[in-house]
């Protein structure tokens, strides 16, 4: 109520502001009243989506003959008596039929009628809502054709190659490598206008997108301070502190303070090399990395490279390469780490990932660990996913799921795809973010697993059961062309983690 009353406020204000304009005779200079303009069939409130819809209105004007028409449209955000108010003109015709572009916001929609006799002007100002579908549903990230882009699936439709889509039909190129939601994002640093993004890498560019609008905020060429002279983007990497992002390039971490561009992390640290760091990440307290040459784990800190204190010994200088690892930041302040050894035998991490443990050599950081014989199916494994609440991970063999837990290390066989499907990712579905003391009760949370077969992908939704546990579905919740590497789940322009 409190929001409506302060656009009516706004609205008033605004009118006496026309109103005074439209005084004055266009032609002759003189003055005089405004006469009544009798118009029928406008709402007091337009509400529509940018990017889908056009505003279509046709109002009924008494003596229609008698005037020239055209729309103008104009932003509330605007402080009274400081400069003019800036309208676009929709159109100079009675009838509207306009496609909404605009960023989502509340407006000022405007119905001019110019007497022909005299060159007066009467407004009828109403409220144009312009919203947005790509706030709330499921982003898809894929590959087809040697582009990469997204499909977009919400509870009334889709659209599909959503960055195309939104960006003059341009994909980015090359095959796709990973997507994170980065909320807060700003384009200065003293920027007070926050909105959420998506960033996108594909083999050979990297982008990040806002979600209201689609619009493309900076790519590879312009991202960078200076920009790398090898286009590999490999890993995103946003942590819980919402005002910093990471990207690793060519195996070269590079750090984003928000409102400004990324900039070179150190390349050597305490007589070790970090010039081969793994695109394998994880997100803890910190972001969580492998170099692959030293075989160290280590952290990404604000705009430094951290390595373990001696609570992490058994993670440095290891006889092991990462296979894979999953973060789960926020209230269960964990991470499950899998290396493979020279004799394929595999070790099973499970790390505390509070800030005390990865960045200040707290007690406790390796809080167990499994050995995997050689033989062990996770160890030949294609795809790998993590489950949020429990330590258990789902694997595929073939086209075959299983799931281990952390403790047994028992290979259950969970079921069979279909013929011919190939899995392409698996991940762990949780909305919200279980950030806060409580955190917040799930609405969401499925195992997500996209599989790809002659030229398109199927992606199925499986419920969970109190032990981990999930089942066959008998068909896909989502089909599409393509092959998809990356699912994530939105609400109010909320992004999911990957799980």
């Amino acid at each position: 109520m409190t929001t409506m009353k302060t656009i009516y406020i706004l609205a008033a204000g605004l009118l006496l502001l026309l109103a005074a304009a439209c005084n004055k005779d266009d032609s002759t200079g003189t003055t005089g009243p405004i006469a009544t303009l009798k118009v029928s069939g406008l709402k007091d409130t337009f509400t529509v989506f940018t990017h889908q819809d056009f505003l279509k209105i046709n109002p009924v004007v008494e003596n229609e003959q008698n005037f020239d028409f055209y729309w103008t449209l104009a932003s509330t955000d605007f402080i009274p008596g400081q400069g003019a108010v800036k309208f676009d003109t929709l159109a100079r015709s009675k009838d509207l039929n306009y496609e909404v572009l605009q960023s989502p916001g509340v407006y000022y929609l405007v119905f001019n009628a110019k007497e022909k006799s005299t060159g007066i002007v009467r407004q009828v100002v109403k409220v144009a809502n312009i919203t947005t579908l790509t706030m709330n549903g499921w982003y898809l990230l894929k590959e087809n054709g040697g582009k990469t882009d997204m499909d977009f699936i919400h509870s009334t439709g889709r659209i599909d190659n959503w960055i195309a889509n939104f960006n003059n039909g341009k994909s980015l190129d090359g095959n796709a490598v990973k997507m994170s939601f980065v909320p807060s994002f700003r384009t200065t640093p003293t920027s007070t206008a926050y909105f959420p993004t998506i960033m996108v890498l594909s083999a050979n560019d990297a982008a990040i997108y806002r979600i209201d609008n689609g619009a493309m905020v900076m790519n590879f060429d312009n991202m960078f301070f200076t920009k790398p002279a090898t286009r590999k983007p490999q890993a995103v990497i946003q942590p819980v502190a919402n005002t910093q992002l990471y990207v690793i390039n060519d195996n070269k971490a590079y750090f984003l303070s928000k409102g400004t561009l990324f900039g070179n992390m150190p390349v050597n640290i305490n007589n070790q090399v970090y010039d081969n760091i793994s695109p394998i990440t994880a997100v803890g307290a910190a972001g969580i990395c492998w170099n692959a040459r030293a075989k160290n784990i280590f952290c990404l800190d604000g705009s430094n490279l951290t390595e373990l204190g001696n609570n992490g010994a058994q993670l440095r200088n290891m006889k092991a390469d990462l296979k894979w690892m999953n973060g789960y930041a926020g209230s269960r302040s964990a991470a499950l780490l899998l290396f493979r050894n020279p004799q394929d035998s595999g070790y099973l991490f499970k790390l505390n990932v509070m800030t005390g443990q990865l960045l200040y050599n707290s007690t406790g950081l390796i809080t167990a660990v499994d050995t995997l014989k050689p033989e062990h199916s996770l160890m030949s494994a294609s795809v790998i996913g993590g489950n949020y609440d429990y330590d258990v991970i789902y694997y595929a063999v073939g086209d075959k799921i299983y799931m281990t837990d952390f403790g047994s290390l028992q290979e259950t066989l969970l079921f069979t795809l279909p013929a011919g499907e190939t899995v392409t990712a698996i991940q762990h579905i949780k909305f919200p973010e279980s950030l806060g003391n409580p955190p917040p009760a799930s609405t969401l949370s499925r195992i997500a697993i996209a599989t790809y077969k002659d030229g398109r992908y199927k992606i199925y939704l499986h419920p969970i059961n109190g032990t981990g546990t999930i089942s066959g579905l008998p068909q896909a919740n989502f089909e599409g062309e393509g092959r998809v590497s990356s699912m994530m789940y939105m609400e109010k322009g909320a992004g999911t983690r990957i799980f």
